[in-house]
């Protein structure tokens, strides 16, 4: 699965390397509605939910979805045009390229990201692309979300090891709404990826958070994935998370995009922890892939 959507994040990005190349050999601005085009085109393919193929489907709300989605794409090859324009005469480069050759790479992401997923394997398919090029998009654009020197992350990682976790989880609610809540917790995990400190309390309280059924509806995609990481090898806190992600799952198959690999899971069974920990990670590693994509068509 992991392979899949590394796939199609690359050929996704073909459609911003499309731009971004031709402004560096210096396309004309008349080149950028094509460059739209094919960027709406993807979305279309990709996305048929959204563009509704019966015209008695479309309503003001997929109207003024699609008007967005052409706005955002507008702004994004206009960037990427000015970008690449602007490192060709900052270096001085001269690349010698056809005028037809970033079109055609812009072009071949549409036909490269079906042929590694068929969008109509529902609507969990819809939440793994927002996901991959919104991080795409993060690396394109630039990003005005600065969590570095953020006062509450630092509070955060400043909690005593043993602060209570069910605060901490409401503390972390708070601290996850709004545009930040993304970057905060990329922060947050990866300062909780070593062992020292320890901060238990902190990632007693991420894990509870994560997996709580009164929050799941406004989690950050793949929080369920970053609470794993942060249990590390910890028996107690894997122990939890394995439990209470199992009754996530079950309460909704759908999220399972965003729980980590089942095999990823099953690495983590280590004989070192106890065999009640062992027994529930093995217990979510199934129910995983009883709700992956692959063992719904070998069932199908």
């Amino acid at each position: 699965m992991q392979v899949k959507i590394r796939l199609l994040m690359g050929a996704a990005a073909l459609l911003y390397l499309g731009p971004l190349l031709g402004g560096m050999i210096g396309l004309a601005w008349e080149a950028v509605p094509v460059f739209v085009a094919l960027f709406a085109l993807w979305m279309v393919v990709m996305r048929p939910s959204r563009w509704p193929r019966d015209i008695k489907d479309w309503n003001s709300t997929i109207v003024l979805g699609g008007i967005l989605q052409v706005l955002v794409s507008v702004l994004i090859v206009v960037v990427l045009f000015a970008v690449g324009r602007a490192i060709a005469s900052l270096s001085g480069l001269s690349l010698k390229v056809e005028p037809y050759l970033p079109i055609a790479i812009a072009f071949l992401a549409t036909p490269i990201s079906r042929m590694v997923w068929d969008p109509r394997k529902g609507e969990a398919m819809e939440q793994v692309i927002d996901d991959a090029i919104a991080q795409i998009n993060a690396s394109s654009l630039p990003d005005d979300t600065v969590v570095e020197g953020d006062v509450m992350t630092k509070t955060l990682l400043a909690l005593p090891d043993d602060a209570d976790p069910d605060l901490t989880a409401e503390a972390l609610d708070a601290a996850f709404q709004g545009p930040e809540g993304a970057s905060r917790l990329c922060a947050l995990e990866m300062e909780l990826d070593w062992k020292d400190p320890p901060r238990t309390g902190l990632r007693h309280g991420l894990i509870l958070w994560a997996t709580d059924p009164q929050r799941v509806s406004r989690n950050i995609h793949s929080a369920q994935m970053s609470a794993f990481n942060v249990a590390g090898s910890d028996d107690a806190l894997l122990l939890l998370y394995a439990r209470r992600a199992r009754a996530l799952l079950r309460m909704d198959g759908t999220m399972w995009v965003n729980f980590p690999p089942a095999r990823d899971v099953e690495l983590s069974i280590d004989d070192a922890l106890s065999p009640v920990t062992r027994h529930s990670l093995d217990e979510l590693a199934r129910e995983l892939r009883l709700h992956s994509p692959e063992v719904a068509v070998a069932v199908g």
